[in-house]
């Protein structure tokens, strides 16, 4: 990419597409001294634009663009998982929205983009660092994986702690009593990845423990079971412990 800028302050950006992302989108681009338009419905007019972004369905993508096409310069949008093949460049941010956040929540995120153009490119580029976000580009033939890493990382993650949170709750244990242990464990995996993170009874080759939590979690079951089977291959990665370290780990009180 080169660094010579095409995008000027007065530059007018269409939002079409009034959802969460939209929302603050629009409030984050006229912080960032940016003509902004919208956020617009999809069923509204489409105005004359530089730049149309549509923050809209994956499926709407392809007809909402043909009807902006004749208005706007460039032509992108926001999803992480379609390709290229409607629009002119794509700017995915690479984080979890409510639609209520303040302006600077770009600051410091990482944002996939990608262009069919060297200058679509630039400008998906450079609105990222307008944003205050760290671009790094991601091309169609992999966007189906890493929008498949992004789940993982956000909405499955949800999806385990609603599982633990239910659980816990028989026993009476709230919520904030694992968020603690839930922070930790990310801290531990940004700083050394899974495998040298991991602990608990699979990585002890503690079954009997594993048998009984399996037992405990006859709600969740078929998650239990992908769960384990995949901490298993994570166990398989790490460091082997001795004997002696596995003796002295299971009177340990971890997770």
């Amino acid at each position: 990419m080169h660094s010579t800028p095409v995008l000027a302050p007065e530059t007018t950006i269409a939002i079409v597409g009034a959802g969460r992302l939209g929302g603050v989108l629009a409030r984050a681009l006229r912080a960032a001294g940016f003509v902004v338009i919208g956020p617009l419905r999809r069923e509204d007019r489409a105005p004359d634009a530089d730049i149309a972004l549509l923050c809209v369905p994956d499926s709407a993508i392809p007809a909402v663009a043909f009807a902006v096409r004749s208005h706007a310069r460039l032509v992108a949008h926001v999803s992480g998982a379609t390709p290229l093949t409607d629009v002119d460049f794509s700017l995915h941010p690479l984080q979890t929205f409510t639609g209520k956040e303040s302006a600077e929540v770009f600051h410091g995120i990482g944002v996939a983009i990608d262009g069919r153009t060297p200058e679509a490119l630039e400008v998906a580029e450079q609105l990222a660092r307008a944003l205050g976000a760290n671009p790094f580009h991601v091309d169609d033939a992999h966007r189906a994986e890493y929008h498949a890493s992004a789940s993982f990382a956000s909405n499955f993650v949800l999806t385990v702690l609603d599982a633990a949170e239910h659980l816990a709750k028989d026993a009476g244990v709230d919520r904030a009593h694992l968020a603690p242990l839930v922070r930790q464990t990310v801290d531990n995996w940004v700083a050394s990845g899974a495998a040298s993170a991991l602990t608990g009874p699979i990585v002890r080759g503690d079954e009997d423990t594993v048998a009984r939590q399996r037992a405990a979690s006859a709600e969740y079951q078929d998650l239990f079971d992908a769960l384990a089977t995949a901490t298993r291959a994570v166990a398989g990665r790490a460091p082997h412990a001795t004997t002696a370290d596995h003796a002295a780990t299971t009177e340990e009180p971890e997770a």
